[in-house]
């Protein structure tokens, strides 16, 4: 999902993407704690041994570990059902046993179903960022750039590109969840575009004036054929239109071939 949700971004701008993304939570984790007092740890002295563990008995993970584990087969658990019974039946006790985690450990990691599904929308992206990232180290910009149409279709046709559009769609009835899901979009959408920029010039190629719009254009087209994919459960035929947009790719930006033709030579 993810660019857009679903998006292409660089590592660097990847962070800065998500240290946006942890400053629009930040309002409601405060309100959070004024809700909930942590309860006070106990102090903890050095062991009286560093003995091993007792053959047979394995070491206790840490909890990062653990927690981190716990947050993987929650969303993991989300995205397979979204993407199988929509939003309106993904309920977090369905998430729960679909993930097999007990209720109190989901709410633990994720306190409301807004929190799940915003979690979902960003691991979502971080997936999106990093087959990105593999398929500019796969290409030359040239071969990139002619086949972002087809890439952004493997990203945006996933299970997971779905979970996304059910959530993007399901926040049209839910003011809290658009309200923070539109933070996300924006931190995303305002590095997103400089970075097709720079995959273009690394092509040889300039923007154009109103590239951004292109950029729109495509992601809406993409995600409206990953619907339409669904719906008529036919992705032969959604492939075929993705083929027409790499047509029109050419179009709007002729010196491609152009550039291309200079490249073989």
């Amino acid at each position: 999902m993810f660019s857009s949700i679903v998006v292409v971004a660089h590592l660097g701008k990847h962070e800065q993407i998500k240290t946006t993304m942890k400053s629009a939570k930040q309002r409601d984790v405060t309100q959070s704690a004024m809700r909930q007092q942590p309860r006070e740890k106990p102090l903890r002295t050095l062991p009286v041994r560093s003995a091993p563990e007792p053959a047979g008995e394995p070491a206790r993970r840490p909890q990062a570990q653990r927690s981190a584990e716990t947050q993987a087969k929650l969303i993991a658990a989300a995205i397979s059902c979204l993407h199988r019974f929509g939003y309106s039946a993904t309920s977090v006790t369905m998430v729960a046993d679909e993930a097999g985690v007990s209720r109190g450990a989901m709410t633990h990691q994720y306190p409301t179903r807004t929190d799940l599904m915003l979690a979902v929308v960003e691991a979502v992206f971080e997936q999106d960022v990093q087959h990105y990232e593999r398929t500019v180290a796969e290409k030359t910009p040239m071969q990139w750039i002619r086949e972002l149409p087809a890439t952004m279709w493997e990203v945006m046709s996933q299970p997971s590109g779905t979970a996304v559009i059910e959530i993007m769609l399901a926040s049209r009835s839910d003011p809290e969840l658009a309200d923070k899901l539109r933070s996300m979009q924006n931190a995303i959408d305002r590095l997103s575009h400089p970075w097709i920029i720079e995959r273009l010039e690394a092509a040889g190629l300039r923007d154009r004036p109103n590239g951004e719009a292109i950029h729109r254009l495509f992601v809406a087209a993409i995600r409206g054929l990953s619907l339409e994919a669904l719906f008529r459960r036919d992705r032969a035929d959604a492939e075929n239109s993705v083929a027409v947009l790499s047509e029109l790719l050419r179009l709007l930006y002729p010196d491609m071939d152009t550039e291309l033709a200079q490249q073989s030579n």
